[in-house]
């Protein structure tokens, strides 16, 4: 994202006069990062920048996997299964139960 030309969005929606640190979408994973990279200097610390972000994404997983397994209704398939598309479809065709007709 970075070599993408991130940091050159984000210095773009800070010119925004309706945007600011405190909005949910400036607090997202890597915005959040890249605007306090921006407001501590300008070019930013590149390697710092990109370790925050690192760890931000990985606590923000390890949030989602978390709140996942509390969902007692869920259901699993396992993404590294050679079956896995055969898995997923009998998975749907059970929660939708047998076609009409």
């Amino acid at each position: 994202m970075l070599a993408a030309g991130f940091l050159d969005e984000v210095r773009a929606l800070r010119r925004r006069p309706s945007l600011n640190a405190a909005l949910p979408s400036i607090r997202c994973v890597g915005y959040r990062q890249a605007w306090e990279a921006l407001d501590a200097s300008d070019p930013p610390e590149l390697a710092t920048l990109r370790e925050r972000g690192i760890a931000a994404t990985r606590q923000l997983a390890k949030r989602q996997v978390t709140w996942l397994r509390s969902m007692p209704q869920r259901h699993v398939v396992e993404a590294d299964a050679d079956d896995v598309v055969m898995r997923l479809m009998a998975t749907v065709q059970s929660l939708l139960g047998p076609p009409p007709g």
